[in-house]
């Protein structure tokens, strides 16, 4: 059965002389494989250039088979601020790497789809930083393994101003049970209301948000770290200070 929706260019390379693979996140069928026959043969059926990023609607052939035919891809935006920009392209690439690092074919999340979407279009006047981090816990957050940054998650107690983090344990720590766990990292009151204000609010106030350096860069660090430990990525270790990433 035909079927058409919308999707971002995850990754793409050719196929023999004249055909192109992608693997492209889409709205309602998450990560597909697909495949363009015909593509560098000028098919007036792809009118995109299917550029990595870009988003496009496209049509296509569901089936149990990995790599599905698509027949149709039309160019919604091509976010042309990206190429002109490094440090945002990097950004770009992380949210990409992520989702194709952790997402099985096939298992649809609409609410990564327009996160993905929400974090492109807000990245061309935003801080590169806030917004990589703000993706990368609403991420977490919508694809299940949402860290907990309200109580302890030893006691689950609320916390008081002393907290810390832990990594292993994928949440807060309070004063009393930090004994209790070895690796914990003093974590500060603004990057935690920060965080947790990032994993509850909509997305049009949460990007307004402002964070100070500090803050931002624990933020950070505690994402890297629980990503590296948890989903064996390693994208955000390459650099203790972000300093590629940030406008």
């Amino acid at each position: 059965m035909i079927k058409k929706d919308l999707g971002f260019v995850v990754r793409r390379y050719n196929f023999r002389e004249t055909s192109l693979i992608t693997t492209l996140y889409t709205k309602n069928y998450g990560k597909i494989r697909g495949i363009f026959k015909g593509f560098y043969t000028q098919k007036k059926e792809f009118s995109s250039p299917l550029d990595v990023f870009s988003l496009n609607e496209f049509v296509f052939y569901p089936k149990r088979s990995e790599i599905w035919l698509i027949s149709h891809a039309d160019l919604v935006s091509d976010f042309a601020f990206l190429p002109k920009n490094l440090a945002k392209s990097k950004v770009a690439a992380l949210f990409f790497n992520l989702i194709d690092k952790t997402m099985q074919l096939w298992d649809r999340n609409p609410y990564i789809f327009d996160l993905l979407n929400d974090c492109l279009k807000t990245l061309e006047d935003e801080n590169n930083l806030k917004i990589l981090c703000i993706f990368l816990v609403r991420f977490l957050t919508h694809a299940g393994f949402k860290p907990e940054f309200n109580h302890c998650i030893s006691c689950n107690n609320l916390l008081e101003e002393e907290m810390f983090f832990s990594v292993s344990k994928g949440g807060l720590i309070c004063k009393a049970c930090k004994g209790k766990v070895s690796d914990i990292r003093k974590i500060s009151k603004q990057a935690t209301q920060s965080l947790l204000y990032i994993q509850r609010v909509d997305f049009s106030l949460v990007s307004r948000l402002k964070i100070a350096s500090r803050p931002l860069h624990e933020i950070f660090y505690i994402l890297s770290e629980f990503l590296s430990y948890h989903f064996d990525f390693h994208d955000l270790r390459v650099s203790r200070q972000p300093a590629a990433l940030v406008r």
